[in-house]
């Protein structure tokens, strides 16, 4: 055989390799189903943190469970605990009303996977929201201040 033709043909199998890889795969090649990159810091904003956990979720009870043992898990690029669910406790410094919790969390769905989805307020912040998929990619993001 002629090795032009040789060569077209290892090209052409190589861009239909890749091409059905990218079809095969709705999300970005890391896996995140969350698409562009993570927003970045803006001023009182950010950056939107993203993790990946080894846990199956499979229902709202799953996502709540699972924040409960989460202490310590999701922070933020300085180490701190960002998840402080502060508008879902009865009062200032007590516990976290997870019957509330559960009642605020919303349910999405992007690229064939759950996205479970919590809007929260830690301290006197507004504007947080926590989002979770089923196979345990997780997105926090929010601002405070002015």
């Amino acid at each position: 055989m002629d090795k032009k033709i040789i060569y077209g043909i290892i090209i052409v199998v190589f861009i239909v390799g890749l091409s059905s890889f990218f079809l095969k795969s709705p999300f970005n090649l890391s896996g995140d189903p969350f698409g562009a990159s993570p927003k970045g810091t803006s001023p009182n904003c950010g950056p939107e943190d993203r993790y990946k956990f080894d846990v199956a979720i499979n229902s709202k009870e799953d996502f709540i469970n699972f924040l409960k043992t989460s202490e310590g898990k999701i922070l933020d690029q300085y180490g701190n605990n960002w998840l402080k669910l502060d508008n879902f406790k009865d009062k200032p410094g007590g516990d976290v009303n997870w019957d509330k919790v559960l009642s605020s969390v919303d349910t999405e769905n992007i690229g064939g996977k759950t996205l479970y989805v919590l809007n929260y307020n830690p301290g006197t912040c507004s504007g947080f929201k926590l989002k979770m998929t089923g196979d345990g990619h997780v997105s926090n993001y929010g601002c405070c201040g002015i």
